[in-house]
């Protein structure tokens, strides 16, 4: 179990810290609660959830294990063992927000997206904000603002900023939205009203129904 969230862990670090100290005397404990001998080097992997995760090592090798801070470390460890003591695996399934009118007022949606953490090769879903707010550690998960109102060049090239952004914390993203997917000019044509339909269905056509199992 603790390769598996290792693997998930190194899946969603999103800034690593290399040579980050030198292990103290009674600091750190193991996965079982024993000490972890002093000297010994460890980096840290920062997930996208903003939590910090500390290995042996300076940097990452294959036979890094998880340590945890006796000091401020022991929320991490005991998420660590609820994880591993459980049972059931939560799925994700997909859910499309779709704009509304109060959204188009304001001229910004925020969508949510995710894929399976231990398996990178899986295809990004969007997801409800229900969803994404929920404790799911084998998903890695990302949050999209969209400007969906305005003059068409200045809406594609924020939407573009924003894609580039979420894409580089979760590979993928990139295949499921487009920059102008819901896009409404300020005086819209029946040309404008065709082109958003049609990258809204091509869209839909490639997206998966679901997310996939662990």
């Amino acid at each position: 179990m603790s390769k598996v969230l290792i693997q998930i862990i190194n899946n969603s670090t999103e800034k690593k810290i290399s040579d980050a100290g030198i292990t103290k005397r009674l600091e750190f404990i193991d996965k079982d609660s024993n000490p972890v001998p002093e000297g010994i080097p460890y980096h840290i992997h920062i997930t996208t959830d903003k939590k910090y995760w500390y290995m042996t090592s300076a940097n990452h090798e294959g036979n890094s294990i998880l340590i945890f801070k006796v000091s401020g470390g022991v929320p991490d460890f005991v998420k660590y063992r609820n994880l591993v003591g459980s049972k059931k695996q939560e799925y994700l399934t997909e859910r499309r927000t779709v704009p509304n009118n109060l959204d188009y007022e304001s001229g910004y949606i925020t969508l949510f997206f995710a894929r399976q953490a231990n398996t990178p090769d899986e295809k990004v879903f969007e997801i409800s904000e229900h969803d994404f707010r929920r404790d799911t550690p084998f998903y890695s998960k990302v949050s999209l603002q969209l400007k969906i109102f305005g003059e068409r060049s200045e809406v594609e090239v924020f939407n573009l900023r924003r894609m580039n952004v979420a894409n580089s914390r979760l590979r993928g993203l990139e295949y499921v939205v487009q920059p102008l997917q819901y896009f409404r000019p300020i005086k819209e044509t029946v040309d404008d009203v065709k082109e958003r339909l049609k990258k809204y269905q091509q869209v839909s056509s490639t997206a998966p129904t679901t997310g996939g199992g662990y």
